[in-house]
């Protein structure tokens, strides 16, 4: 009975575990409308730097105005996905990213609309078009660096699942031992769950803080430090993954 209960147990906790795993979704990070790549990063200047004459003015500031207003839409979807507590995001990232959202980012790209809205000469529209970007970078650095904090915060919330579990498998594995089944294989594969979460614990150690102390100052330097936590999400999703299969083995094996 023992051993059986040990068995459910880490069944158990591991069922639990796949939800989390899934919603993991590293790519997510670089949800910038059109390209994984902003503008900017290709060496564009047209978002802050519009064509403008005179004469196509109107079509100009409407260009503008769309842009902003594309920005006000990303940032609040930011913000929904801030205020979904399901996540995992540790409390102090969620007030940070919601700070520099709500009282940063929205009010600054809100009060360039009515100011692009009267501009009545290419070099106004010009102005407002330049702080735009090169303020606020809402794709470049708010974008990835909410995505990513989230990540990282996810994957070291089931990093802890599975260092809390690890007792049970390795107790499961001593109950079906002691009762005489050969246990050579769940051992294995219980070391590398092991081997497994410490490499996804190196690879999202001290990232999510990283991430955000970027600031738009820092872009388009900084995009890099975006790409390599990344490769570090995207390198840790996949160490858990296999963690996860390796414990649904040990618990496959010790049936």
């Amino acid at each position: 009975m023992k051993r059986t209960t040990s068995s459910r147990t880490v069944a158990g906790v591991l069922a639990g575990m796949v939800a989390g795993l899934i919603a993991v979704s590293p790519n997510a990070a670089f949800a910038a409308p059109g390209s994984t790549t902003p503008a900017s990063v290709s060496g564009s200047s047209q978002p802050s730097n519009p064509l403008c004459t005179p004469t196509i003015f109107t079509q100009a500031q409407q260009r503008v105005e769309t842009a902003l207003s594309g920005r006000v839409t990303q940032l609040n979807a930011l913000l929904s996905v801030l205020n979904d507590t399901s996540n995992h995001l540790t409390s102090a990232d969620r007030q940070m990213l919601q700070n520099d959202i709500s009282n940063v980012e929205l009010p600054g790209i809100e009060g360039l609309q009515p100011q692009v809205q009267q501009a009545t000469t290419c070099a106004q529209l010009r102005v407002a078009a330049h702080s735009m970007v090169f303020t606020y970078r809402v794709y470049m650095v708010m974008t990835p660096q909410t995505h990513l904090a989230i990540v990282a915060d996810r994957e070291v919330y089931i990093e802890g699942l599975f260092v809390n579990l690890e007792p049970a498998i390795a107790s499961a594995i001593q109950n079906a031992q002691t009762h005489g089944k050969d246990v050579t294989a769940a051992e294995a594969a219980y070391n590398d769950v092991q081997s497994q979460v410490t490499a996804a614990q190196n690879a999202t150690s001290g990232l999510a803080a990283q991430v955000l102390a970027q600031t738009p100052q820092g872009a388009p330097g900084n995009w890099q430090v975006f790409l390599a936590a990344r490769t570090s999400v995207s390198n840790a999703h996949n160490d858990l993954h296999t963690a996860y299969t390796d414990a649904m083995q040990v618990k496959a094996d010790l049936t």
